[in-house]
């Protein structure tokens, strides 16, 4: 397969996916476009799996940011891809990534995975009352992320297009454009329990940054979803979602932009804000999630203070291109 460039496959883990894992790595080994490596970055703290291939396990620092922030320099290749431990590849999947990627001169390209658009009816609703999430009747984006941070989706897609963000269980993208977003800025997102939006941070910078991201639909990429993120403390896992809500919402929405935009972005985010803030309210009066009314207030309180503070403030800002 010289025709195709070469691949590092990247892997970060803790090491609990179990035989997902090795299906994973089998799958990865079947690849009609093989890799030139097969790199399994594990928290420290955490036991490697055993042996399945030829796969190289190194030890890194522990954190969901932390580990995509990596400089991967123990990866020789063109293009990295970038992966959770719970992928399933079909044998061309690889190939049809390229395909896709090459053909239309893009940087980046992500299967998707989460299926939004397959969602019945009920469940579409569901998503736009409580999670803000839409289905857009839009065919120029796979997924856009509004002025509020939330994203919307292509209700009918096509096979492959282009996208302001992407899930990131599985991302193939350029080596040199990983390094240039510069994500180790992004690392205060581990400060927080149970965190969440490192993805679509990752995605929406490489975007913001002008360079060229696609979904493929039917790439044959499968999410097996290891589940190994689970919740304990329900409570504390929506406070500090609501929290990075805001913050992920001023780091990437309202302060790259500038003037009038900026009024637009506040307006877009506190509409749903007040929104969420009602649906807590009617929670907490059917004896349901009390806490829900207070942690809207307090992490909005929280997240203000936190991208005034200091620490924040000494985060290079993104140098936006649109």
């Amino acid at each position: 397969m010289a025709d195709y460039p070469s691949y590092s496959v990247v892997i970060r883990t803790l090491g609990k996916s179990g035989d997902m894992f090795v299906r994973m790595i089998r799958s990865l080994k079947e690849q009609t476009v093989p890799a030139a490596q097969i790199l399994v970055y594990i928290a420290e703290g955490y036991a490697a799996p055993a042996q399945i291939a030829d796969e190289q396990y190194i030890t890194c620092p522990k954190g969901m940011a932390t580990q995509r922030a990596l400089p991967f320099d123990e990866a020789t290749s063109e293009y990295l891809l970038l992966c959770d431990d719970d992928i399933l590849f079909e044998p061309d999947s690889v190939r049809k990534l390229f395909d896709a990627l090459l053909e239309r001169q893009a940087d980046c390209i992500s299967p998707n995975v989460f299926p939004n658009h397959e969602m019945p009816l009920k469940a579409k609703l569901i998503n736009i009352a409580f999670y803000g999430t839409y289905p857009s009747a839009s065919k120029k984006w796979a997924f856009r992320i509004r002025r509020s941070s939330y994203y919307s989706y292509c209700n009918h897609p096509r096979e492959v297009m282009p996208a302001q963000s992407c899930a990131g269980p599985c991302i193939l993208v350029k080596k040199s454009v990983n390094t240039a977003l510069h994500y180790p800025d992004e690392t205060w997102l581990d400060q927080v329990a149970y965190t969440s939006g490192q993805d679509q941070v990752f995605a929406y910078k490489l975007y913001r940054y002008g360079y060229g991201m696609l979904i493929h639909y039917t790439s044959g990429v499968q999410h097996l979803d290891a589940q190994t993120g689970h919740v304990k403390n329900p409570e504390l896992a929506d406070y500090n979602k609501r929290l990075l809500r805001y913050v992920i919402w001023y780091r990437t929405i309202y302060e790259p932009d500038k003037g009038f935009f900026k009024v637009l972005d506040t307006i877009a985010f506190y509409g749903y804000w007040f929104w969420l803030l009602l649906l807590a309210v009617f929670s907490f009066c059917i004896g349901r999630n009390k806490y829900k009314v207070r942690n809207s207030v307090r992490s909005l309180k929280e997240a203000r203070s936190f991208v005034q503070s200091e620490a924040f403030n000494k985060i290079p800002k993104w140098e936006v291109k649109r």
